[in-house]
Parts: C-alpha cells; sequence; structure tokens
C-alpha cells in the first residue's frame, strides 16, 4: 500500500517531521506559503533544544553550529533562593543545545528542499473515500492520505477540527536580543525571577573571542513598551547586581507577545496538528520547541506502524494513538509552567518567603534533581 503525507506548514518542525518521514522512507510533501528569505534580525533569535531533541537533528543528519548547556542556575531575584542543575548529576553529556533559529531553518530546509512547494498555502479540505483532498491558493487540489497542520498559533486549519481547552493572554512581552558577559561559564544557562520579570540567559555562538548570551526577558507590557536601547542599560542593573557581572548588549532588541494555549482534539479522520498549531507555553521553561519536536516524532512512528500494519494512516484510530501519547503530556507541561509562572508573579511577602526557601530545600534534594533533568532534557518521559 503506498501512501503519502502532506505537511502544511514548512517551518522548523514541519521540515523536521518531513526529515522523520523521509527516514522511514514515507512519501511526504511540505506546503509553504512564504518564501524562506532571512531578515537582517533573524540570527539575534535563539531555539534550545533538549538532549532527546538535539540528538535526533544528529540522527538525521542536520549540521549547524550550537552552544551546549551543562549546567543551569535558576535565581530569586527578589531573596537568596538558588537552584542549580548540572548534566553530571544525571549522568548525561550535556543538558541542553542552543541554536540560531535562522541556522537552524536553514539546514532543516536544506534536506528537505526537493520536497517543498513554497508560494501557496492549503485554504481548506474535505474528507474523500480515498482520503483528503485539500485545496491551495492557486486553484489546485492535491490529494493525500494524511493531512498534517504544522502551521502556527493562529492556524485557521488548526481551528477547523478543534477548539481550546486551554487559552491564556500572559499580558507579557518577551524582549530578545543579544550580549556579552565575559564573567559568565560559556556553557551555563541563567535564570533570574524578579518580581514580574522574568530574565533568561542562554549560551550562544561562543568561541574564543566572545561570550556571547542571548537574551529572553519576559516583562509587563507596560514596561516593554517603554524599553528602548537607549534606557537598556538601566532596566539590566539590577540583573548585573544579582549575577556580579556586566552586560552589554550587542544586537537589536526583537519583541514577541506570550500566551498559550491548547487544543481539545488533536485529529480527525485523515488530519491531525502537531506543535503551535496544537499548543503554545510561556518560554520560561524553554519547552516549546522540543513539545513540538517530540509531537513530530511519535507522530512519524504512529504513521510507520499504520504502514507496517498495512491500514490506513489517515484512519482515526491510528491517529488517536499519536494524540493519546502527546496530549496529556503536553497539557501537563502546560498547566505546570502556567503554575510556576502565577508562583513567581504574587506580590505577598509569605509566599515570596516560601518560594525562596522552596528553591533551596530543592537545590538539596539530588534526587528529585535528577528526576527533573531526566525529563527536562527528554530521556525520561513522565
Amino acid at each position: 500500500m503506498s501512501q503519502s503525507v502532506l505537511i502544511s506548514g514548512g517551518g522548523i518542525v514541519g521540515s523536521f517531521l518531513g526529515l522523520e518521514l523521509e527516514a522511514r522512507e514515507i512519501p511526504f510533501k511540505i506546503i509553504e506559503k512564504k518564501p524562506f528569505a532571512s531578515s537582517g534580525n533573524d540570527h539575534i533569535r535563539s531555539l534550545t533544544l533538549n538532549l532527546s531533541a538535539s540528538e535526533r537533528l544528529d540522527y538525521l543528519g542536520v549540521k549547524t553550529a550550537s552552544s551546549v548547556i551543562q549546567r543551569m542556575k535558576i535565581f530569586d531575584g527578589s531573596g537568596s533562593g538558588k537552584l542549580s542543575f548540572n548534566c553530571d548529576e544525571a549522568n548525561i553529556d550535556y543538558l541542553a543545545k542552543v541554536f540560531s533559529f535562522n541556522d537552524l531553518r536553514e539546514a532543516l530546509i536544506k534536506k528537505v528542499e526537493s520536497s517543498i512547494s513554497i508560494g501557496d498555502e492549503i485554504t481548506s479540505f474535505e474528507s474523500m473515500e480515498s482520503g483528503i483532498q485539500a485545496s491551495l491558493s492557486n486553484g489546485s487540489t492535491l490529494e493525500t492520505n494524511l493531512l498534517v497542520i504544522a502551521e502556527g498559533r493562529n492556524s485557521t486549519l488548526a481551528k477547523s477540527i478543534a477548539s481550546e481547552n486551554f487559552s491564556k493572554d500572559y499580558e507579557q512581552v518577551a524582549k530578545t536580543f543579544l550580549v556579552d558577559i565575559p564573567e559568565l561559564n560559556a556553557q551555563e544557562a541563567i535564570q533570574v525571577f524578579h518580581e514580574k520579570e522574568i530574565f533568561a540567559l542562554m549560551p550562544y555562538k561562543n568561541d574564543a573571542e566572545t561570550n556571547q548570551f542571548s537574551v529572553v526577558w519576559s516583562m509587563p507590557k507596560e514596561l516593554a513598551h517603554d524599553l528602548t536601547l537607549d534606557n537598556l542599560s538601566t532596566h539590566l542593573q539590577k540583573f548585573e547586581k544579582k549575577l556580579s557581572c556586566k552586560i552589554q548588549a550587542t544586537s537589536e532588541l526583537l519583541s514577541f507577545p506570550l500566551s498559550a494555549h491548547h487544543l481539545d482534539e488533536y485529529c480527525d479522520q485523515g488530519v491531525c496538528v502537531i506543535a503551535d498549531a496544537a499548543h503554545t507555553i510561556h518560554p520560561l521553561a524553554g519547552q516549546g520547541i522540543n513539545l513540538g519536536i517530540s509531537d513530530a516524532i511519535i507522530l512519524a512512528e504512529e504513521i510507520e506502524r499504520a504502514i507496517s500494519a498495512d491500514k490506513d494512516i489517515g484512519q482515526l484510530a491510528f491517529l488517536k494513538k499519536y494524540e493519546l501519547r502527546r496530549k496529556t503530556l503536553n497539557a501537563s507541561m502546560i498547566r505546570g509552567v502556567d503554575l510556576l509562572f502565577n508562583l513567581f508573579q504574587q506580590d505577598n511577602p509569605y509566599l515570596r518567603l516560601g518560594r525562596n526557601s522552596g528553591l533551596k530545600v530543592v537545590d538539596k534534594l539530588g534526587f528529585l534533581k535528577k528526576n527533573f533533568i531526566l525529563h527536562a532534557s527528554g530521556v525520561q518521559k513522565i
């Protein structure tokens, strides 16, 4: 039985899914509406992939530069609480790798470029006896056994098969930019919770001459509105004091509104949704891209199982297996991060004291830290 997959969306996860299918010798085609033209600021954006996702990229032959995270420190900016994680505590080589968004996207596209159609988009689809018929913006149609929606947060196609069971606007903006910090360890990531702000530093494109970090700084919308390169140094002083270092910005500031959502269904007959089209998450745990890549891996596994059993890959019963394996884990991560976000937004002094003490207690519990590291790295599933 010869079957094929049509992927709507040629971003990082859509292209990654194509590679997973190619590794299993499953025919696929990607439809991407936007040309892959890099902007002047694309080099500023970074992605943090956990150990499992990074190793999968290596297995699929995706080669691009990255920086390794071997240690991570978390600080309570309003107290003395501190929590640290080290890859040695879990007997793994590293915690995660940090990639340039632009470099990783280009490396993935290069691997699947022969299977990408650029400039059109899938506007609608309908179920037929033979599978799915997708209508394109150029007026043509394509038939496929399975349509995978790998588009962004506001995918119209995804909304046509499911509604949201969780949706939240965090009333925050993430400011992303690059900095040089000579005093910090080039293989260490840092996160500081300061009042209603979350300041994260990830090692980025370091070499013998630079000690560069990528900043993801979540803040209330009103602060983001007033923050510019001209007054940036003043706002960074509280973090410089906490970390005993000097932070020098080396790029423009990029802004992204922060929200989260989760669909109540991931699939219908002949169609399924993955990654940001199905779920988004606050960046404080750095797990958004990792959830999407895990979706792609599990979906590819289920498609391969269906083909091996000589079954229709668009059959809802098989697609529900993918949903069952991913939906609960994704929901747990989204709700857990939302809970953590709310905890660090509280002004109650007793809650702050308990939070500060809690970080210190957890820091001393080696077995708990090891399990957390293994789960966050993707090695161990809850």
